[in-house]
This record gives C-alpha cells, structure tokens and sequence, in this order.
C-alpha cells in the first residue's frame, strides 16, 4: 500500500478560503518543508520522490497533519508579503500599517498552529505505558 501525493495535496487546498494555485515549484517547497517538520516532530514517512507517493499508506490524521503544516507554510509566506505591501519606509517618510489584514494573518497562523501542535501530540506514541 502506498500514499499519492495528490491526498497531500488536496488536504492542503481545502484550508485557504480561496481557491489559489500555486506554481508547482511554490507547493512543492510548502509540501517539503511539512514533511520535514513532520520527519523532525514525529518520524520518518518513506516519501518516495521519484514516484511522487508515500511508500505506506498514511493515516488521515497524518495526511491532515501534511496539509495543515503547509497551510502554515503559505500562511507565513503570505504574512510577509503582507508586512512588505503595509510598510512603506523611505527618506522622507515611514508608514507602517497595522491593518486588518496582519492581524488576522497571524491570528490564523497561531491558530494552525495551535491546530498542528495537538494533532503532533496526538500522534506521538505515549511511552509512558510501553511494556518492555
């Protein structure tokens, strides 16, 4: 059994509210560095670059965790890009807005992140009652 990209990905396009499609250079790099948050947090995952699949059958928890981690990803990318249209600073002047829109960014992202850290603890194996 093995796990397409494809269940990744649409994971990760149900989370913006508008539907964006990323150049499929941007999304890879989102999915690369989920997984290797993923790898860091939890444990290896058998990605299989060449096939463009999982060597096992990931869970739906874990496909949730892939898609919610590159959620985070472009939500940070989309926080600086934010910060950069509302900060103006030149010679003779600096306006720095404080808008609506970075609020609420980084609202989402504490949130996901939030979101993200139960569902890594969630995963996590108790070794608390592991009989040896």
């Amino acid at each position: 059994m093995s796990t397409p990209y494809i269940k990744v990905q649409k994971s990760f396009y149900a989370k913006p509210q508008n539907r964006i499609l990323f150049p499929i250079e941007l999304e890879r790099e989102f999915f690369n560095v989920a997984l290797s948050e993923f790898e860091l947090e939890l444990y290896e995952l058998d990605w299989n670059e060449d096939l463009e699949q999982f060597d096992k059958e990931l869970t739906g928890a874990e496909i949730n965790l892939l898609g919610r981690l590159m959620y985070i990803a472009y939500l940070e990318r989309e926080n600086d890009r934010i910060i950069k249209l509302t900060n103006i600073i030149g010679k003779d002047i600096s306006l720095n807005g404080m808008g609506d829109s970075k609020r609420f960014t980084l609202q989402t992202i504490s949130a996901q992140q939030s979101k993200a850290s139960d569902l890594v603890h969630m995963l996590k194996t108790n070794s608390f009652y592991d009989e040896g």
